[in-house]
């Protein structure tokens, strides 16, 4: 499955109450920073209150928003997350991204899923790839 990834300033959650209001799009799931657990290597110095991950359905599309790109101008701030079924598979893929490319975040299990990471390809697209996430609600 692919989703894009929307990475916002800080005002993550005004652009999800805007988008619900605008286009209708529906909340599944949303996490926030404060909701990680303390040995997660999630600790940072972004506010606890900053959307961490969250999953909007708009118009039958998922589309994954977050907080925390302050350093990403308008239009570099998304990326595309695909999930796979096994960290098998997502070591495959990140590798033949990574082909070219650069590591943003090394490949590692994390709370949210058995396996996780991001990569920038040779044309300076950012890939998120990770196993079946585990349900962000319950974090």
């Amino acid at each position: 499955m692919l989703s894009t990834v929307v990475h916002f300033p800080g005002n993550c959650n005004e652009a999800i109450s805007f988008y619900s209001e605008v286009v209708g799009a529906k909340v599944k799931d949303i996490a926030y920073f404060k909701d990680a657990p303390m040995d997660s290597g999630m600790e940072s110095s972004l506010p606890p209150d900053f959307v961490m991950h969250s999953e909007i359905l708009i118009f039958g599309s998922m589309v994954v928003m977050t907080d925390g790109a302050e350093t990403s101008p308008t239009g570099d701030n998304f990326s595309f997350l695909v999930t796979k079924e096994t960290a098998d598979e997502v070591t495959t893929l990140y590798n033949k991204l990574l082909e070219g490319g650069k590591v943003i975040e090394a490949l590692a299990p994390a709370f949210w899923a058995s396996m996780y990471g991001m990569v920038e390809d040779r044309y300076g697209i950012v890939w998120q790839i990770m196993t079946q996430p585990c349900n962000a609600s319950s974090l």
